[in-house]
């Protein structure tokens, strides 16, 4: 039987060759100086809170990097020990990102639901009933006219890319790799109005649209 060591070790090492059969993984994660899980934040399941960048030819993605870790307490815990994790992770796919990726508004994004998921637990059960999920962040740095009144934005976690494996293969399970895309604030207002049939309904015009997974400012609204 592996230890929690060698889990760890090597669902990383896959997680690194599932986006290095994608783009150019950067040899350095984005990682705090101190854990936000010391400061009352989510905990993530190895307690490591990392995000990887990847290369593509003309975009950038920023992946979480530790949703879908082995648990810590894996050789003490029974409940955890099956699982790599939250049973996840998120990305953004973004248009080349060619500065510092960590101060950019889609770092934040992908960050924001990095914690989401860490702070709710069982994103992955939502999805497998829901395939897609609507939500908003605050503290994502885009203009004004993607900010509600609330001071929040708006995305959906889901949305396929043809390039991108929607699953890996992990050590102690396969793991979804989910797609956080920035919505307009009409697509946003859209599904508050609509509801679950509102969502799948903007899903498939997403999906229509083409480059589904990519969140822009550029992108002209579909509802």
């Amino acid at each position: 039987m592996e230890t929690y060591e060698e889990h760890f070790e090597n669902s990383c090492k896959l997680r690194n060759e599932y986006w290095e059969a994608i783009g150019k993984l950067d040899p350095d994660v984005i990682a705090h100086l101190i854990n936000p899980s010391f400061m009352g934040g989510p905990t993530w399941p190895s307690v490591r809170q990392a995000f990887a960048t990847i290369r593509l030819q003309e975009h950038t993605i920023i992946a979480s990097d530790g949703l879908s870790d082995p648990y810590e307490d894996m050789e003490s815990n029974t409940t955890n020990a099956p699982y790599n994790g939250f049973g996840l992770e998120v990305y953004v796919l973004a248009e080349e990102i060619t500065g510092r990726v960590n101060t950019t508004w889609e770092f934040q994004l992908a960050y924001q639901a990095a914690q989401l998921i860490a702070d709710h637990g069982n994103v992955v059960a939502l999805l497998d009933e829901m395939t897609y999920i609507t939500t908003e962040f605050y503290n994502v740095d885009v203009p004004k006219e993607f900010v509600n009144a609330e001071g929040r934005v708006g995305a959906i976690l889901g949305l396929p890319d043809e390039k991108i494996p929607a699953t890996v293969q992990l050590t102690l399970e396969p793991v979804k790799m989910v797609n956080v895309k920035l919505l307009t604030l009409a697509e946003l207002d859209y599904v508050v109005i609509h509801g679950e049939e509102g969502r799948m309904k903007l899903a498939a015009l997403l999906i229509q649209q083409g480059s589904a997974a990519l969140s822009s400012l550029n992108r002209p609204s579909v509802v």
